[in-house]
């Protein structure tokens, strides 16, 4: 119960910090975690990348969509199924291919878009409410991404993307949580101690 208690107590602050950043200053910092992502050769070298749509104060990586298509590399966008509690990739190929989801997400919308081969997925850019350098990570309580990630035959490089002060000391992570590689905020590129060595 301890652990509920401080997720739902971190889970709220984070939330308010992050509704509380000025317009320009979400821009801004924005701006710089798409440039740390698109110069990070790690995740250059990837030919597949499933990526995501932000919502709210979410960090906006859409120009990071849109310069690592230009750049060749394929980018997947998820479809939510809330009933199932599951997401579904589906080939990025530009904002026309989107329509509004659920929980006001923009999605890929399945009659105009190709559904993406999960065994050629070589990244995902995860989203979160906060993020630890030990890899640990907090979503928004539905298990959306913990249920996809642990459903691959293979795991993926795993990327957080996030602002500065949403990386803290420590997540509460339960056992089956899986772990991310690398953290990608304005400040630039950290290496977590869950990292795979390849």
């Amino acid at each position: 119960m301890e652990r509920a208690k401080l997720k739902q107590a971190l889970r709220r602050q984070m939330l308010a910090e992050r509704a509380a950043l000025p317009a320009g200053e979400r821009a801004n910092r924005s701006r710089e975690a798409c440039r740390h992502l698109l110069s990070f050769a790690k995740l250059a070298a990837c030919r597949t990348v499933m990526a995501f749509h932000p919502i709210r104060e979410e960090l906006d990586i859409v120009p990071f969509l849109d310069s690592a298509r230009q750049r060749g590399q394929e980018v997947w966008l998820p479809l939510t199924l809330v009933a199932e509690r599951r997401l579904i990739p589906y080939r990025y190929t530009g904002p026309d291919m989107l329509r509004p989801g659920a929980y006001g997400i923009m999605e890929p919308d399945p009659e105009k878009a190709e559904e993406a081969d999960l065994a050629a997925l070589d990244a995902v850019l995860v989203p979160g409410v906060a993020f630890d350098r030990q890899g640990g990570r907090m979503g928004y309580g539905g298990g959306f991404y913990d249920r996809f990630l642990a459903s691959l035959d293979q795991k993926p490089m795993l990327i957080g993307c996030g602002y500065h002060f949403q990386v803290v000391p420590s997540v509460p992570v339960e056992p089956h949580d899986v772990r991310l590689d690398y953290l990608v905020t304005e400040a630039g590129v950290l290496e977590t101690r869950a990292a795979d060595p390849r």
